[in-house]
């Protein structure tokens, strides 16, 4: 098939580039990142089924999707701190920069639409496990925008009738992650024998590996049309862990203990949970998590080292 990837020089859109190369698609990537700048996607940049186009969401336009099969939207202001000095531009991007796709995909027939969700779209759950018909309750800038985006999907279908889908997700780690995720971080400062901090202690998370996410797109993407259109997924591995259980785990897994600064939860975050069931995945696209998180853990930490 041919697919359009937004935001695929990125953590998820590149290891997802790779995948749908590897599978025989022909991919184009459209990105803010120069292409020669574009370092996670280095090595098949030239590859004869790969284009790239140095393009803002922001200007894309109906021809640049018309020749496509499949668009699958992952371009975002994708780091939570980011949202609170800046919550204008996180808007902007993850808001206005949906609206201008989903404008452009409106008036082009296309297979299927999928959107990145997240998993802080829900950061006070009514009820745990979180499903996919849990009602959205942001907390912060960033998972407002992220919902809000979502929201938009949903409507240009009901409106336009655009064939969405929607995957959605924890933490995902492994190499080439986000760097402002805690667990880098935390990892980072560790390897360096630095201090680290511990914003709150309570709050839980969801981990899943960047192999596991890439797989359910893999299978949200070749799956009969018929059974994913309209569709929201969720696709973490399905445990949850306060933050204080995963620090621990860093110092087990590394060997090493360093001093911990201790912080107030973020603004929003404190009484955030994130446990999801990743039952409808299962079922539906045949979703079948293999690493789980305290290997998420040992795997990301591997791959730090080497960049040391």
């Amino acid at each position: 098939m041919r697919i359009l990837v937004t935001g695929g020089s990125g953590f998820g859109g590149s290891g997802l580039v790779h995948a749908l190369l590897e599978r025989g698609h022909e991919v184009t990537v459209l990105d803010i990142i120069a292409p020669l700048e574009a370092d996670k996607l280095a090595d098949v940049i030239d590859h004869p089924n790969l284009t790239y186009k140095w393009k803002a969401i922001h200007d894309i336009k109906p021809s640049d999707i018309e020749d496509q099969d499949i668009v699958i939207h992952l371009q975002a202001q994708a780091d939570v701190p980011m949202g609170f000095p800046s919550p204008y531009w996180t808007a902007h991007q993850n808001v206005m920069g949906t609206v201008a796709l989903l404008e452009a995909c409106r008036q082009v027939e296309l297979d299927r639409v999928i959107f990145a969700g997240s998993g802080n779209e829900w950061g006070r759950p009514v009820y745990v496990p979180i499903d996919e018909n849990h009602p959205l309750t942001p907390h912060n800038p960033y998972a407002w925008s992220k919902a809000a985006a979502e929201l938009a999907f949903w409507a240009w279908q009901r409106c336009y009738h655009i064939p969405v889908v929607v995957m959605s997700n924890g933490v995902v780690i492994g190499p080439h992650m986000r760097r402002e995720i805690f667990i880098f971080k935390w990892l980072w400062a560790i390897a360096h024998n630095h201090p680290l901090r511990l914003e709150g202690s309570g709050q839980t998370r969801d981990i899943t590996y960047v192999t596991d996410v890439i797989d359910a797109w893999v299978l949200a993407i070749e799956s009969p049309r018929d059974k994913v259109i309209g569709h929201k997924f969720q696709v973490s591995f399905g445990e949850e862990h306060s933050v204080q259980e995963i620090l621990n785990w860093c110092f087990e897994i590394t060997g090493i203990t360093v001093s911990v600064m201790q912080a107030p939860y973020r603004p929003g975050e404190e009484g955030q949970r994130e446990y999801f069931t990743n039952k409808k995945a299962r079922d539906v696209l045949g979703y079948n998590p293999k690493v789980g998180p305290k290997q998420s853990i040992a795997l990301t930490w591997e791959w730090i080292k080497s960049l040391i």
